[in-house]
């Protein structure tokens, strides 16, 4: 099995860890290249569970996966932590960020969706953005006046239980909207995301 990064073969410069992961599609080497996260964050008190910091390693991954559109990708963020996922989620439904009209007519898929897969959760897309500007184009301080721009679709009810989850948290803007946009009051709340800037 190649490394779905830098093509070499698990065995090249891999050893005991290349070993001990082999659900793992990165290689030790790229694999070592993605920090987890020590931090705490929280989006209106709700406490955020990020995995990886957003460093070069995991930042050039997600690009080439989102904006590159390279869909062999979309295990390697979750399956080295999916099992754990699993059981600490068993119950949640998936509810994911919404991304604009446009990013995902120019991906052709829902990089989400396709992210979180692994862990084997119910999932759906409530949210829709009325906002259609890449956040990349606004300012950091531009992008937390952002959350206005998210909506709950017509006709959606959202289960009891629900896992929002996005690929990076930046200024926490996009789930903010999303709070905003339900009634966190009648839910039980957890916020997973990929990255953490």
């Amino acid at each position: 099995m190649r490394c779905l990064m830098c093509g070499k073969l698990m065995e090249e410069g891999g050893g005991i860890l290349d070993a001990v992961f082999r659900d793992d599609p990165l290689c030790a080497s790229c694999r070592n290249e993605w920090h987890r996260y020590e931090g705490k964050r929280e989006v209106n008190g709700i406490r955020v569970h990020a995995l990886y910091q957003y460093s070069d390693g995991f930042r050039r991954a997600l690009l080439q996966y989102k904006e590159c559109g390279d869909e062999a990708l979309r295990d390697i963020f979750l399956i080295p932590h999916a099992a754990r996922l699993r059981l600490r989620y068993h119950g949640y439904t998936l509810v994911l960020m919404p991304s604009t009209e446009h990013k995902r007519k120019q991906r052709g898929f829902d990089h989400l969706e396709g992210m979180f897969a692994c862990l084997k959760l119910p999932c759906i897309s409530p949210f829709e953005k009325t906002l259609q500007a890449d956040q990349k184009l606004y300012s950091r301080a531009q992008r937390r006046n952002m959350e206005h721009g998210i909506v709950l679709k017509p006709g959606i009810t959202l289960p009891k239980k629900i896992l929002l989850a996005d690929d990076v948290i930046t200024t926490g803007s996009t789930l903010r909207g999303a709070l905003a946009a339900i009634r966190p009051e009648e839910h039980c709340i957890r916020i997973l995301t990929a990255g953490s800037a």
